[in-house]
């Protein structure tokens, strides 16, 4: 599994751009109110270029990912049914590739 084995070889963080200003509330960051964009990187081997599917958990309100600059597809977890989106594997790269969450609504405390 593609995300398994990337998980266990990098440490990867989703970083928050967001025009607005950072929240600290007892020593911890409060998620942003309204539209924000996360973005990461994980790294590849080309034995890993497999098809796989990007879960996304109760944790995201609604929004878009993107991988590599294209768009999988848009997620309501709150909606559903679907909690998971297919991610071809040619749409991989071997190497650093990079994933983006647009998060259009507020989101759930994690």
């Amino acid at each position: 599994n593609v995300t398994d084995t990337s998980t266990r070889r990098t440490t990867n963080k989703l970083t928050a751009a967001s025009s607005h200003k950072t929240k600290i509330w007892k020593g911890k960051e409060l998620l942003p109110k309204g539209p924000a964009i996360f973005s990461g990187e994980f790294v590849l081997e080309k034995s890993q270029l497999l098809d796989t599917f990007v879960n996304i958990t109760r944790s995201w309100s609604k929004g878009y990912l993107i991988v590599n600059d294209i768009l999988i597809g848009r997620y309501w977890p709150d909606a559903g049914p679907q909690y998971t989106l297919y991610l071809p594997g040619v749409w991989l790269k071997e190497g650093t590739n990079t994933i983006s969450l647009v998060e259009t609504a507020e989101l759930h405390s994690l």
